[in-house]
């Protein structure tokens, strides 16, 4: 404050708030990535049978997938564009995971493998971007590799074959970093901890626990 001592703004004073909001657009892209949340989760509890809603999902999950595009294209903040990123990739595995219920023929079951792959691809492009802000050892980073883990293992469900052991992987070193945290979430432990028990250990299971939710939020 550069004004004379008695003008300062008291700690109520609304001059305060605005000066240490942050900058419009920051706040912006901020509404942006929970609007894309949001829909995410929405649409998949529509697609699933677990919301009364009688919204077309497919056109939620649009909504979020516009929101996370724009911070993507227009966000000035590194760190943002780099959640946005994410928040596509498990927009992507959510869609993935409705459009598993429906599955009736070879290209139903391609598409949903062509969305958690999508998933994968844009989450290592996160993963990277959050590494070159020196963000490699953050909880954003524990999640993005816990949800390369999650991703995997639902391929590893459905497909079998080598992400079962990926998914381990990923889901270990998030747990690693996590752990290495001064101030580790347990609620966020616990659930690397538990999608680790949970993945499958052989290179197929049964179409029961293709479908089943894991019960995971959107971080990003």
């Amino acid at each position: 404050f550069d004004g004379a001592e008695d003008d300062a703004p008291a700690p109520s004073d609304p001059r305060r708030a605005e000066a240490t909001l942050p900058p419009l657009p920051y706040q912006l892209a901020e509404a942006q990535l929970a609007h894309g949340r949001a829909a995410a989760l929405c649409a998949q509890h529509v697609a699933l049978g677990a919301s009364h809603s009688t919204e077309d999902w497919r056109d939620i999950f649009q909504e979020g997938s516009v929101a996370f595009e724009t911070v993507r294209a227009d966000a000035s903040d590194a760190e943002q564009r780099a959640r946005a990123a994410a928040g596509l990739a498990e927009l992507w595995y959510c869609l993935a995971s409705a459009k598993s219920l429906r599955l009736h023929d070879h290209d139903s079951v391609e598409e949903v493998r062509r969305l958690a792959r999508k998933s994968i691809a844009k989450t290592h492009e996160a993963l990277t971007e959050i590494r070159e802000l020196g963000l490699g050892a953050t909880r954003l980073a524990a999640t993005m590799l816990k949800d390369l883990g999650k991703v995997h293992g639902f391929l590893a469900s459905i497909f079998g074959g080598g992400d079962a052991a990926t998914s381990r992987e990923f889901l270990a070193e998030a747990l690693r970093i996590q752990q290495h945290l001064d101030r580790p979430a347990e609620c966020e432990t616990e659930n690397i901890q538990r999608l680790m028990r949970d993945r499958p250990n052989s290179d197929f299971e049964t179409a029961a626990e293709i479908l089943t939710l894991d019960g995971d939020q959107i971080d990003v």
